[in-house]
C-alpha cells in the first residue's frame, strides 16, 4: 500500500509504501505502521505513540541494565594499554601489555575521530552510562551522557549524567556519540542542526544506527530485528544520512559497517513469532531455542561478510564539523 505521506527526511511523496511492523523486543506483538520513502528509503513510524516510556521501561529496557564498574579514578595499566592502542604511545610497556589483547570497539570510535584525553566527551541516549564509565576507566575524564528516557540524573565522580534530551542541552564538546540513539529520534534534520551547534569546529561527531535496505531487510523484511517498532522512528539509509548530514552543515568522513550477528538471530526469531523475552528465545535460553553451534558460526560469518561488502544492517557514521 502507498501513502500520499511526505518522508520526514526528503520530503517526497512519491512512491512512499506502507509497512504493518509486530513489537517484539519486549514480546507485546502491538503493531504499528511505518512508511518506507520512495526516494531516500527511509523507514518511519507513522504515528508515534503518546506514552513512548512504556516502551522504555528502566528494568527492562536493554541499555538501562549493562554492567556498571564504578571506579574512583582510572586504572592505570588499561590507561597505559589503551594509550598504545589508540595513540601509539608507551610502546613497549603498552605492547608487553597488550600481547593476546582484544581491544573493545570504543577504542576505534576514539581513535577515529582523533579524540584526546582531555577532550569534552558528551555521550547522547547514555542509558545507565556504561560506555562512559569504561572511558573513564582508560583516562578520558571529561564525560557527560544525557538520556530522556532514565528515571532520574546521576552522577558517578567526575561522570553527569542527565535526564535531559538534546534540545536541553548546552555548551560545547569536542566529541559527540550517538550510539543507537539517532534512530529513536523524530525529526531529524533539527537533531542534526542542534547536535551541530554543541559540537565545536573540526570536530566529530559520531552516529551508530541501523541501516536500511541492506541485507537483513532484504531476508527478513518487516521482521528485521533492527526496525524496533515503536522505539525506532525513524530508519536511516545510506541516502538519507549523506541528505541529512549536507542539510545540516556536516561532512560526512567515513562510513564503518559495524553489524552483529544477533541481530541476525533476532530477525530469524522474530520470522518464528519468537520474540525476545519469550521463553524459546536464543536470549533467554540458548537450548530451548534450537539453534545449534552451527546455526550460530553460520550467522557469525554471514555478519562478517555484510560487514566486508558494506551490507550489514547497522554503520558508524563519522560526522565532522569543518
Amino acid at each position: 500500500m502507498e501513502s500520499p505521506a511526505p518522508c520526514k527526511v526528503c520530503s517526497n511523496t512519491t512512491n512512499n509504501r506502507l509497512h504493518e511492523i509486530k513489537e517484539m523486543q519486549l514480546g507485546l506483538r502491538e503493531m504499528f505502521t511505518y512508511m518506507e520513502c520512495g526516494n531516500c528509503g527511509c523507514m518511519q513510524l507513522m504515528d508515534i505513540p503518546a506514552n513512548m516510556g512504556k516502551y522504555y521501561p528502566n528494568e527492562g529496557y536493554y541499555s538501562f541494565n549493562l554492567g556498571l564498574d564504578l571506579r574512583q579514578k582510572p586504572d592505570t595499566l588499561r590507561k597505559l594499554k589503551a594509550s598504545y592502542l589508540i595513540y601509539g604511545k608507551n610502546k613497549l610497556a603498552g605492547n608487553l601489555l597488550s600481547i593476546g589483547y582484544k581491544a573493545p570497539d570504543y577504542y576505534s570510535w576514539i581513535k577515529n575521530a582523533g579524540v584526546q584525553y582531555d577532550d569534552a566527551i558528551l555521550d547522547v541516549g547514555t542509558g545507565n552510562g556504561s560506555l562512559l564509565l569504561s572511558l573513564f576507566r582508560i583516562g578520558f575524564t571529561n564525560l557527560t551522557g544525557i538520556d530522556p528516557f532514565i528515571d532520574a540524573d546521576q552522577q558517578y565522580g567526575s561522570i553527569n549524567i542527565y535526564k535531559k534530551s538534546i534540545f536541553e542541552t548546552k555548551g560545547q564538546y569536542d566529541y559527540i556519540m550517538l550510539h543507537h540513539a539517532f534512530e529513536h529520534m523524530d525529526e531529524p534534520g533539527k537533531v542534526l542542526q542542534q547536535l551541530f551547534k554543541l559540537l565545536r569546529k573540526g570536530k566529530y561527531l559520531l552516529i551508530r544506527t541501523p541501516v536500511m535496505g541492506m541485507y537483513s531487510w532484504k531476508k527478513y523484511g518487516v521482521n528485521w530485528m533492527d526496525l524496533d517498532a515503536p522505539r525506532h522512528i525513524i530508519i536511516h539509509s545510506l541516502k538519507s544520512m549523506q541528505f541529512l548530514a549536507t542539510q545540516a552543515g556536516f561532512e560526512l568522513r567515513q562510513t564503518i559497517f559495524d553489524g552483529n550477528y544477533m541481530s541476525l538471530i533476532g530477525s530469524d526469531q522474530y520470522a518464528k513469532n519468537i520474540a525476545w523475552p519469550d521463553a524459546n528465545s536464543y536470549i533467554k535460553d540458548k537450548a530451548a531455542s534450537g539453534y545449534t553451534k552451527k546455526d550460530i558460526e553460520t550467522f557469525k560469518a554471514i555478519n562478517a561478510q555484510n560487514n566486508k561488502m558494506q551490507q550489514a544492517d547497522q554503520a558508524a557514521f563519522y560526522l565532522y564539523k569543518p
